[in-house]
């Protein structure tokens, strides 16, 4: 087993042996199951690097943003409690749910890859978590259009944590602590208050599986300060718009 620090300002960068003050403010994992090792509770959150394998898919998520497709539907909810020492139940529920998320993404010309890839993703990141936080009353899964809509200040999320995935552009932006002016940060500063050194800036690259503790996550460390990237417009002026899987865990028991 093997999880390793980060040393670049950008996911895709090289990986080398663990060098505390040059780490980004994420532990590297091999794989999903790596965030369920001793060694992440002394980070606010973890993330995987992977190359995606679906291609150049801005144009289909554009179509979905202008047909209004996923705009309406509401996240899933899994039950969590009782269950996760169930993985067979646990497994049937995540089955399930990610079906259910996917569906309107079929029969539209979205690379079959892509489809299985999130289809992939919900069960194998959710079982994760699940096991991770076995007190959650449940996970809340919800696959998105991020357009106009999207949280451009640097914040720390008010729940308990989320794993979060960028199909195409752009990943989330994160800080580490000691970048932070955290006057600045709770007394809703700007952006170019709150980070003190702005080339350390890091952010999770297309198809990275990134997870970040809220404020209440259990444990001494948490609270992963992060924002949206800027948005990013075509030739033509108009948003491209991003492709985000959502799971998030909002209580305890």
């Amino acid at each position: 087993v093997h999880a390793r620090e980060h040393q670049s300002n950008t996911m895709e960068g090289p990986i080398g042996p663990p060098s505390e003050h040059r780490a980004g403010p994420t532990l590297a994992c091999d794989s999903v199951q790596h965030w369920l090792l001793p060694c992440c509770t002394r980070y606010p959150g973890m993330h995987v690097s992977r190359t995606p394998r679906w291609g150049d898919v801005q144009h289909h998520v554009d179509s979905l943003a202008s047909h209004g497709i996923l705009k309406s539907k509401k996240p899933m909810h899994v039950q969590v409690a009782n269950t996760a020492s169930n993985n067979q139940l646990l497994a049937t529920s995540l089955s399930k749910s990610a079906e259910t998320l996917v569906a309107p993404l079929l029969n539209l010309g979205m690379p079959g890859c892509l489809i299985e890839q999130i289809r992939e993703d919900a069960q194998e990141v959710g079982a994760t978590v699940a096991k991770m936080l076995p007190t959650a009353q449940r996970l809340t899964m919800k696959l998105e259009v991020m357009g106009e809509a999207n949280c451009s200040k640097w914040h720390r999320d008010n729940y308990v944590a989320r794993a979060i995935i960028t199909y195409n552009g752009r990943g989330t932006e994160m800080l580490r602590h000691d970048n932070v002016n955290f006057g600045e940060l709770e007394n809703r500063g700007s952006n170019s208050h709150i980070v003190c050194d702005g080339s350390q800036i890091f952010t999770a690259g297309t198809g990275d599986i990134l997870f970040m503790k809220g404020v209440t996550f259990p444990g001494d460390v948490n609270g992963l300060v992060h924002k949206s990237p800027d948005k990013r417009y075509h030739a033509n002026g108009k948003l491209m718009n991003r492709l985000i899987l959502k799971i998030d865990v909002k209580k305890l028991s």
